[in-house]
């Protein structure tokens, strides 16, 4: 069995966020602008909240656990963070230039964040409020894959409840 080393433990984590991001990218391309805040169903996400919502998770790790300065505005913590509630009015929300800016920003600090960790602290548990996520540092990129790839899933449903087809095969 061959040992792995924090480059390639990093290196599987970096292509797996890197595949939830172009997959979600992907699945709000060709969302109309008029439909951002578009909900299936009552009290559902919207592909604008998605968005904001990964930037603010990205940016909430950055912070509580890399103990950095925040990457994105404080505000959206109230729009976008656990336990928000996602509205259909447009008015409430940053416009979808700046969330993608957001998301983007957040990800590329992250990501930057995670590849100037040594193998010791890769390896470090996480938190026990936060064991539950992901046992250390290096599964955690993993972690926070998963969770994109969860509301990935709710823009599907936001796709297919406008009609759009499949963007992902």
């Amino acid at each position: 069995m061959t040992s792995m080393t924090v480059s390639s433990a990093f290196e599987i984590g970096k292509a797996t966020l890197d595949l939830a991001r172009r997959s979600t990218l992907k699945l709000v391309q060709d969302i109309p602008p008029d439909k951002l805040t578009h909900q299936p169903a009552s009290n559902t996400n919207h592909a604008l909240w998605v968005l904001g919502h990964l930037a603010s998770t990205d940016n909430f790790f950055l912070t509580s656990l890399g103990k950095l300065e925040p990457v994105i505005e404080e505000s959206w913590n109230k729009l976008f963070g656990m336990g928000s509630e996602p509205t259909d009015d447009p008015q409430s929300y940053p416009s979808l230039g700046e969330v993608k800016a957001g998301l983007a920003k957040a990800r590329t600090a992250l990501a930057a964040w995670f590849q100037s960790m040594d193998e010791q602290q890769l390896l470090t548990p996480l938190p026990d409020e936060m064991s539950s996520f992901a046992p250390h540092f290096a599964a955690l990129m993993c972690s926070i894959a998963w969770h994109e790839g969860l509301h990935a899933g709710q823009l599907s449903a936001v796709r297919r409840s406008l009609g759009l087809p499949r963007a992902l095969e």
